[in-house]
């Protein structure tokens, strides 16, 4: 039985029937050129498909509209209201997916057309017993990827299952997917301009960087927002891959913007696919680490572009990878744009860094491309330890450094600065290459003058041409010829305080920080020195088994120092 209709106005009305579990296509919703009217309270349940055409096919839903069916359309026919649209098949078809085929949506992808040419729904909420709802492309129009658009809010679990929103052509067919975002033919928008994720509603994919369980309540394949670029916010994309392709990961990729006011920004699409090659030189970021592994052609990478093409704000970046693969510790991480470590170039962006790519964040970004993952292990097979610049008797400054072990190392190039940013070499020094026992360094700079503040770091040069720096640490001639020395032990330490000896010529008041190996500070201290020798102490009990740098230093010196927790 098809219903054809010419003009239909729906009052309360609630289709309650008795029937057989079989498929019922053929129980139709077909609108070809005429007025559908729900008023607010109504409801009009289709056992079959749904159909909608013509310029002057006016669907006016301000009521709840139940589809046990497909939907169609073509690019003509016009949607308003507030109301409610059900994909659901818990009547009929029950063991059926469901397809969305045609252009329910804001067919120029602006949401500055909702009302002109405008198929959209006001809400869509999903309930396939499946756990899949497909977005169908193949219908004519001048934008056919536009296939369905929410004007405010989708919901992914208004039924039993949570399901999916696959934008790929399926039609009657075997469902198949692409191995990248780029291939979706279709796309789904939310032309819901409010920041945050209220909009997308039973979205419970896990943020645990993780892929312990199959992900659900997201867009598979090219999602777009509508942003509110006057006032900005956090912007939310719950999109990702299924199934899985060659270095690209499956299931959820969740990363989100915060948009800056004013940024001129209409609408954003973004999807997920298989990373670049990288083809950046190694590059220095993060307070003075190496970012020396691009994870996007492992893991994938996030792809945005600005649909109007005319923002020009600055942005930043948090990512939630969904990949098991990815190492969650160990490591330095930062955010990529382009496969290009340094943004804005040529000046790194220090301290944008942390420990885990879960939920990691980096900004300010302009303009939209490819997003990626670097990394950098900050424990090298060659490691220096116990790096220290001291003014010695007035006259010159030694630089002394250590290794704790060497694999293949080809040389030092000890770099000097006097403001802590700008580097530049002084000399260089052999090292010893390969070697399992502690190795010690020092060179002596007399290029320097009094009460000046000279910053050193030693950069290690591998014979494969891959570089590691260190931190930086500062000393100054004084005119009083000042000297103080440092030691601290036990080290490693397992458990208990940790002592801080400092012998020095002078009273002076001395800072005394402990970072761990990504910079963030765990304790800090203010002592009064003495003449003489001094101790001091640090609890160590609550910290976990790890490496920490500690940084004596005062207006004259600056000391850091490598201390390991061990475990018990």
């Amino acid at each position: 039985m098809n219903l054809k209709i010419s003009t239909l106005f729906v009052f309360c009305i609630a289709l309650i029937t008795h029937h057989q579990m079989l498929a019922q296509h053929n129980f139709e919703l077909y609108n070809d050129g005429a007025l559908v009217h729900v008023q607010a309270g109504a409801e009009v349940h289709v056992w079959g498909d749904v159909h909608n055409y013509q310029a002057t096919g006016d669907l006016q839903n301000n009521g709840l509209i139940k589809v046990q069916g497909n939907m169609y359309s073509d690019a003509l026919f016009q949607q308003s209201g507030t109301g409610t649209t059900l994909l659901e098949n818990s009547d009929v078809n029950t063991t059926e997916n469901q397809f969305i085929s045609g252009s329910y949506a804001v067919r120029t992808g602006n949401p500055s057309d909702i009302g002109v040419n405008d198929g959209s729904f006001y809400n869509l909420e999903l309930a396939n017993s499946q756990g899949i709802v497909y977005l169908d492309n193949t219908a004519a129009g001048a934008n056919p990827q536009f296939v369905a658009d929410v004007r405010n809010s989708v919901n992914f679990n208004a039924g039993s299952v949570v399901n999916n929103l696959v934008t790929a052509n399926v039609g009657l067919n075997v469902p198949t997917y692409p191995a990248n975002g780029a291939a979706y033919d279709a796309e789904f928008g939310m032309m819901n301009n409010a920041a945050g994720l209220g909009n997308f509603i039973g979205n419970n994919a896990s943020l645990n960087g993780n892929m312990s369980a199959t992900d659900q309540g997201y867009v598979v394949g090219k999602l777009r927002r509508a942003i509110n670029d006057a006032v900005g916010g956090i912007y939310q994309y719950p999109v990702g891959l299924e199934p899985a392709a060659i270095n690209a990961q499956r299931g959820f990729q969740y990363i989100h913007l915060n948009l800056d006011a004013g940024g001129n920004y209409n609408v954003i699409r973004s999807y997920f696919q298989t990373g670049s090659p990288n083809n950046a030189a190694v590059a220095t970021e993060c307070s003075g680490y190496q970012m020396d592994d691009f994870w996007g052609n492992r893991h994938g990478e996030w792809v945005f572009d600005d649909f109007t093409g005319s923002g020009t704000g600055n942005y930043e970046v948090k990512v939630w990878p969904q990949d098991p693969s990815v190492p969650f510790n160990g490591t330095v991480w930062t955010i990529s744009k382009d496969d290009v470590f340094e943004y804005p170039a040529p000046d790194p962006l220090h301290n944008d860094c942390g420990p885990t790519s879960v939920g990691l964040d980096r900004g300010p970004f302009n303009g939209f491309s490819e997003f990626g993952l670097v990394s950098s292990v900050i424990l090298l097979e060659s490691e220096i330890i116990n790096l220290e610049a001291n003014a010695i008797n007035n006259k010159f400054i030694k630089v002394d450094w250590s290794t704790s072990k060497e694999v293949d190392v080809d040389h030092f190039v000890i770099e000097r600065s006097t403001d802590d940013a700008n580097f530049s070499p002084i000399t260089t020094h052999t090292a010893v290459g390969n070697s399992l026992i502690p190795q010690n360094y020092f060179i002596d700079d007399y290029a320097v003058l009094a009460n000046i503040n000279y910053y050193y770091r030693v950069k290690v040069v591998h014979v494969d041409g891959s570089v590691k720096y260190t931190h930086s640490v500062v000393a100054a001639l004084v005119n009083d010829g000042s000297v103080e020395t440092v030691n601290l032990f036990p080290n490693p330490i397992a458990e208990g305080e940790a002592t801080i000896e400092i012998t020095s010529t002078t009273e002076n008041s001395t800072s005394i920080l402990v970072y761990d190996a990504i910079g963030q500070l765990i304790c800090s201290k203010i002592v009064a020195v003495q003449k003489g020798l001094n101790t001091f102490t640090i609890d160590t009990d609550d910290w976990p088994s790890a490496v920490y740098y500690v940084r004596i230093s005062n207006d004259k010196s600056s000391t850091i120092k490598e201390l390991i927790k061990s475990d018990k």
